[in-house]
């Protein structure tokens, strides 16, 4: 195991801000050395509380932090939990056309490269393989996404090894620098950023609210506290302080969670970033209308309607598998695809067991808008739903897939 506390306990706040003051990835690539002055003196005390909020790692740790820029936290990593994340970044960096990014302390000889990979940690999917990292850093980054974070917690826990960590931190909306703006009528959101429109913090959320989303996301909160560190008064109530820290550890398999009190009308959100998907799972974004709430049996399952439509991102194959069975007590029923409003085939179910129904289809679209007709639906008793097909996955498939 890698033990961190006694090298934290050899440094404070005031030490790491000397230590950041002394790198000049701002002057190199940004505004000016003055804006890595400031970038140390506002967040050196975050960075040490973070440092002592991570959890034991293997001594083979692998880590994963979204949201590097400007690598300080990376470098941190490396010197006091003894292992060097692998870096995404996220927001729009437009100064710098460089694949990779140097980092140098000339007083104390260090000198950093790190791979310049940009992501978009709520709308893509993350560039690593399932069950690949120990830890996922989430370092203020919750707070600037615009629509829907569970993509990117989703994302986190594929990529987690089963028990894996995810550590968020994220300003407190209930911290008392805003209460005290209100009670003076001030207003507490943030302000328009020229840097696009990540730039500015677009939702901040209470400890609660952390806690909400991480667990409708297949996460287990083992420790969450908030913190001042950016210098505001402790006050009388632990959930006034300005910082949220949360550390959680991925639960079973990922999924993709809204919680009712954090999302609305998610069903006409779109976002199609997988070739494949699950329902229940990573359905969202892929899925448009003519579907019903998902259930779950031996697996989880949407009902169609007569017509239900759906997207895949078109990059792996030219079959389209649908996973998918039927109720109906009248049979056979077939089962039309359209690809973008050509038709596809047809594939006929004659009984009431799960099969994959493979249809080919030829298209050189990005995005495949695919629509599924049955021949005939059904009203179960005490039903008012008038019950297609059951489909559990829908993934596009090679030539040559087994």
């Amino acid at each position: 195991m890698v033990t961190k506390a006694h090298k934290i306990a050899q440094i404070g706040p005031a030490e790491l801000k000397k230590y950041l003051k002394g790198f000049d990835f701002f002057e190199r690539h940004v505004h000016g050395q003055w804006e890595g002055d400031l970038y140390a003196e506002t967040h050196s005390r975050r960075f040490y509380e973070t440092l002592r909020f991570l959890p034991e790692l293997p001594s083979n740790a692998r880590v994963l932090e979204l949201g590097a820029l400007p690598y300080y936290f990376t470098i941190l990593m490396e010197n006091f939990a003894g292992v060097r994340p692998d870096t995404l970044s996220f927001f729009e960096f437009e100064q710098s056309e460089s694949a990779t990014h140097a980092v140098q302390n000339v007083e104390r000889g260090e000198r950093y490269e790190f791979d310049y990979r940009a992501v978009n940690v709520e709308t893509e999917v993350f560039p690593f393989a399932n069950d690949s990292f120990d830890l996922v850093l989430c370092c203020e980054i919750l707070e600037h996404l615009l629509i829907n974070p569970s993509h990117m917690l989703y994302e986190a826990h594929r990529v987690l090894r089963p028990g894996g960590h995810i550590l968020i931190t994220t300003p407190n909306v209930l911290r008392w620098d805003n209460l005290w703006a209100m009670i003076r009528g001030a207003n507490i959101y943030d302000r328009y950023h020229g840097n696009g429109i990540y730039g500015r913090h677009n939702r901040e959320y209470s400890p609660g609210e952390v806690s909400e989303l991480l667990q409708a996301n297949g996460f287990q909160v083992e420790r969450l506290e908030t913190i001042n560190v950016y210098g505001g008064s402790r006050g009388l109530f632990a959930n006034r302080r300005d910082n949220i820290f949360a550390l959680a550890r991925a639960n079973g398999e990922a999924r993709v969670g809204f919680p009712e009190s954090l999302f609305v009308l998610m069903d006409e959100y779109r976002n199609v970033a997988r070739s494949g998907f699950t329902m229940g799972v990573d359905d969202a974004g892929q899925i448009g209308r003519g579907w019903y709430d998902v259930e779950k049996a031996d697996v989880s399952f949407r009902w169609s309607g007569k017509t239900a439509k759906f997207y895949l991102k078109n990059q792996v194959g030219t079959k389209v598998v649908l996973r998918a069975r039927c109720a109906h007590p009248r049979l056979p029923i077939t089962v039309t695809l359209s690809v973008n409003g050509q038709c596809a085939g047809t594939a006929t179910l004659t009984d009431h067991s799960w099969h994959d129904l493979v249809f080919d289809f030829e298209s050189a679209a990005t995005v495949l808008s695919c629509e599924i007709e049955v021949s005939e639906t059904w009203v179960p008793g005490g039903d008012e739903r008038q019950l297609g097909i059951a489909v559990h996955r829908i993934l596009l498939a090679a030539d040559d897939a087994d």
